[in-house]
């Protein structure tokens, strides 16, 4: 017996629906209507596994009323009833209703229970592969969160590494200042605070645009500007088309941070620092000339880009070195 789906059967003559229910209402579950439209009516208030028509009817063919399920409930499976030998009316029924199959009058009632069976299971496979497909859909719905949680969780990390990097250069320029000239320390104290203030508006973004990079490296230039005046030359060569790229925040500011801390920098050695853009990068080139003695580092700051872009985006953190130059390309990003 099969009563775990509806099944909806459609005559306009009163005896075959009769004979119909009388025959199967043992094995299924069994509603009728006389009419295409009493049938799409039912349609809207139960859900119905199969729907069997005769083809004959007025007002409404078995055809044109399986038109009207197949755009409206398409997983319902649709069989057409005639006692009529006309090939143009299945072929019609296969073509415009796209018929599971089609039963001839009159019926005999043991063929007619085991084609019921298997449309009844063609339909309960329906049913499991749409509740499997959504399942999966929401495993890759879980799944993608869990992964942009994670990415988040793991960006925050790396974000929080910023600013106590940041402090530790600007605190070794401080304290390198006082002694030298009191007056420039506090001048240099002012200015950073204003940089201060944008790293803090700027650490909860992922990506910012490069103008807003340039808008913050202007200001950051400025510290080490005063600290080495005509010893540090910045050049700046970027595409107006480019300023709408993104990049991890003080991803440029780190770049430079490095030549700074890593060369030597004096009125007979200027160290003399290029911004430009080639392609989807942004390139930071510098001449070389290596401190013999180097300052402590933290070890945080390339390595933290390069884990920052990572999460971002498939194209890699670029470093080149020649006898005489330093070059580093960070990506670009589409904002």
């Amino acid at each position: 017996m099969n009563k775990e789906y509806n099944i909806l059967y459609v005559d306009d003559e009163v005896d075959n629906l009769t004979a119909f229910t009388a025959l199967l209402r043992r094995y299924y579950h069994i509603t009728t209507a006389q009419s295409g439209e009493e049938a799409l009516e039912l349609l809207t208030q139960k859900e119905f596994a199969l729907v069997i028509s005769d083809q004959r009817m007025p007002k409404m063919t078995g055809v044109e009323l399986f038109e009207e399920i197949k755009n409206l409930y398409p997983d319902t499976i649709r069989i057409i009833l005639t006692g009529y030998s006309e090939m143009s009316a299945i072929i019609d029924a296969i073509n415009k209703g796209q018929v599971y199959h089609y039963i001839t009058k009159p019926w005999v009632i043991e063929e007619l229970k085991v084609i019921l069976d298997n449309a009844l299971e063609t339909y309960g496979l329906k049913v499991d592969n749409k509740a499997l497909n959504t399942e999966k859909d929401q495993l890759l719905l879980q799944t993608a969160k869990m992964e942009k949680d994670q990415i988040m969780a793991q960006f925050e990390i790396l974000k929080s590494q910023i600013n106590p990097h940041f402090l530790f250069n600007s605190m070794n320029i401080l304290s390198s200042l006082i002694p030298k000239s009191p007056k420039l320390a506090v001048k240099f104290t002012s200015q950073f605070s204003k940089v201060f203030r944008k790293l803090l508006e700027n650490n909860e973004e992922v990506v910012i645009p490069l103008d807003q990079e340039l808008d913050f490296i202007k200001s950051f230039l400025f510290l080490q500007k005063m600290r080495f005046d005509k010893s540090l030359e910045i050049e700046v060569r970027i595409e107006k088309k480019k300023l709408n790229r993104a990049l991890p925040p003080f991803g440029l500011q780190l770049l430079i941070e490095n030549a700074i801390k890593h060369n030597i920098i004096s009125e007979e050695q200027p160290l003399k620092i290029t911004i430009s853009n080639e392609g989807d990068y942004l390139q930071v080139q510098n001449n070389l000339q290596l401190r013999l003695v180097h300052e402590e580092s933290t070890r945080i700051g390339l390595k933290n880009l390069k884990a920052r872009y990572q999460l971002l985006t498939d194209l890699p953190v670029v470093i080149e070195k020649t006898d005489t130059h330093y070059t580093a390309k960070i990506p670009l990003i589409e904002d």
